[in-house]
């Protein structure tokens, strides 16, 4: 699986730890909220994919998603696409059957990789609701990706079939016209969930590690933006409240040719630095996760203070002047 042999980025840890963040999220500060332990995925895998996500960071998006999860948590995953014509390829077909991420994170990968090819045809949300309503019928929430507006004949408002909340990711121009957007926007609320509203398929991986903190409870992640040169470096600062035991550190970027390491994690109170990786001063457990685009470090062991770090552009090997990094901070599931 990605997440597991491939090295997106480099990782210098020569300091440790952490925060959460202070930004709101409906699911996650509902009064009654209950983390989701069974989620289905609904993933768009129509034709025009090709195009708006060439680097198919809907897969890299799912993989975060998969380690951001907590061992038991159950997922299965549908892919969709539609047939203008009678045709004996399905619209609509199961990647993976709900199943514990921990033991079946591997597999879950594969799938991706695997069936993920854009090349499913138009866009059915007919025949997508339907056939995550046959694979996992006991899901407490859902993700619903798409880069297109319906177009298979009239929608049946399959969302309402199985209600429960679906966070809805549509980007891409395919998606901007009015009755799209309208639609989408429906879907979600209609089912207590939320809708994310992209231009391109570039935020994937953020949009689906905010996700992860709304099915889980947690307050979203804080988020940095950087534009990055090869080898330019930027530093944060974040807080670390008194309730603060673990979080995960995540970094996300587009291309597989590009490479980023974080280094000097130093957390301090009052001035003193009382944790990272040295001599006399306490070190807090690092657990590291790489994929493609992406990388997680979960961090655990932490106490009231501030915590800075310094991110790095190593290599920009997709050979654009500035790259764009996101970084996200937020309390760990896990």
């Amino acid at each position: 699986m990605h997440m597991l042999l491939a090295s997106g980025a480099a990782i210098a840890l020569t300091a440790v730890l952490a925060v959460p963040s202070v930004a709101s999220s409906p699911r996650a500060h509902q009064a009654a909220c209950v983390p989701a332990t069974d989620i289905e995925a609904i993933v768009d895998d129509s034709g025009s994919m090709a195009i708006t996500d060439t680097n198919r960071l809907r897969i890299q998006a799912l993989e975060l998603f998969i380690n951001s999860l907590s061992p038991s948590t159950s997922l299965g995953a549908v892919e969709f696409g539609g047939n203008f014509f009678e045709s004996s390829t399905p619209a609509a077909d199961t990647l993976f059957p709900p199943e514990a991420v921990g033991t079946n994170s591997a597999a879950m990968g594969a799938a991706l990789v695997s069936k993920i090819n854009a090349d499913n045809g138009g866009t059915d949300y007919n025949a997508a609701f339907a056939q995550s309503d046959a694979a996992n019928p006991n899901a407490q929430a859902r993700i619903f990706l798409t880069d297109g507006g319906h177009d298979i004949g009239t929608y049946n408002n399959g969302h309402l079939t199985h209600k429960v909340p679906t966070y809805v990711i549509g980007f891409s121009p395919g998606v901007q016209a009015s009755e799209d957007q309208a639609r989408l926007k429906t879907i979600a609320a209609d089912t207590g969930g939320q809708f994310y509203p992209l231009s391109d398929s570039s935020a994937l991986q953020s949009v689906m590690d905010n996700i992860a903190a709304a099915v889980t409870c947690q307050t979203p992640p804080q988020a940095f933006t950087d534009k990055l040169k090869a080898g330019a470096a930027k530093t944060h600062t974040v807080s670390v409240g008194a309730s603060t035991k673990s979080l995960q550190i995540v970094l996300s970027w587009t291309s597989p040719l590009d490479k980023f390491a974080i280094s000097n994690l130093k957390l301090t109170s009052h001035g003193k630095t009382i944790a990272q990786a040295a001599r006399r001063v306490k070190r807090l457990a690092v657990k590291t996760t790489a994929g493609e685009t992406f990388t997680i470090i979960r961090v655990s062991g932490l106490k009231r203070g501030k915590l800075s770090f310094k991110v790095k552009a190593t290599k920009v090997g997709s050979g654009q002047p500035l790259v764009t990094l996101t970084t996200q901070v937020g309390k760990s599931s896990k």
